[in-house]
Formats: structure tokens, sequence, C-alpha cells
């Protein structure tokens, strides 16, 4: 009885969108790893779970962000396993409809398709799952050996 009080005390108090999975709609994309999201009546920026894009003075840092606003910007999405970040952002994976798919539903995740073509590193601190780890791992891997974005050699002058 003592662990049904305490689980439901830690819900009651968790903040609603670090509870579930939610949806949201992607109004602005940032950089190559963070958006802001409409979710009901307000704006919260979100950075993607387990990826770390190139900033804007590194290279690839404007092809990082124009990846992501092709694949997520203006689009409707789904915020998979949100948490609660300093200042009011949270970080997530970032699900929606691939383009190439009308009427698939929420199944490509924005930040493992960043890794897959170079434009992030995978950021092995973030708490992910066993699957999702794998998944993001694998795609960092393929994205090296292929030699894209980021993995590509560097060119001397």
């Amino acid at each position: 009885m003592r662990l049904l009080h305490s689980a439901l005390l830690l819900t009651v108090t968790l903040p609603a969108f670090a509870q579930t999975d939610g949806p949201c709609q992607v109004t602005a994309v940032a950089s190559g790893d963070r958006l802001t999201c409409r979710l009901a009546e307000r704006s919260v920026d979100v950075r993607l779970r387990g990826i770390e894009a190139p900033r804007a003075d590194e290279p690839y840092a404007q092809a990082s962000l124009d990846n992501l606003r092709r694949l997520a910007e203006g689009r409707s999405a789904t915020l998979v396993l949100p948490r609660e970040e300093a200042a009011g952002a949270i970080s997530a994976a970032v699900w929606v409809e691939p383009a190439d798919c009308p009427g698939c539903g929420h199944t490509l995740d924005v930040g493992r398709a960043q890794l897959a073509v170079g434009m992030a590193r995978w950021r092995v601190c973030d708490p992910q799952g066993e699957e999702e780890r794998a998944q993001y791992n694998f795609e960092e891997q393929e994205a090296k050996a292929r030699k894209v974005g980021l993995w590509q050699p560097l060119r001397t002058p």
C-alpha cells in the first residue's frame, strides 16, 4: 500500500508533459537538435534526446538545421518520453509522419534520422532505453561507415 501511495504522489507532482507521450505541433526549428513545439495552449523548447548537432560556428551546422527543418517544421508530432530540463525546456524523442508516407502516422524519429544522414552525433550521456540506445548507436556507426555529413573526410586546401 505504501508503494501505491508513493506512486500516486509522484504522478500528481510531475508536470503533465513529463508523464506520457504527447501530441504537439512543431512551430520552429532553432538548430539541428532543438525545436519549438506547441502543446495545447503553450509553446515549449525541445532538445532532441540522444543527439547533439553542430553549433552555429561549426561545420555542417546550417546543413543540420536545414535537414531538421525539412523533417519536422510545421508538422504534427509526438513527444516520446519527454523529460523536464532547466529553464522550462524539455528533452524528448520527436516522431513525425514521414513526408513520403502520408497516412502512416508518426513513425519517423527525427533525432535518429539526423544521425542516419550524419547531421548529428549520438549523445551517449542522455537517458535512453536499451532499444533506443542500440538504434542511435547503429545509425551513427552507419553514417561513419558511409562517410556522410559530419563523417566526411576533411578537405585540405
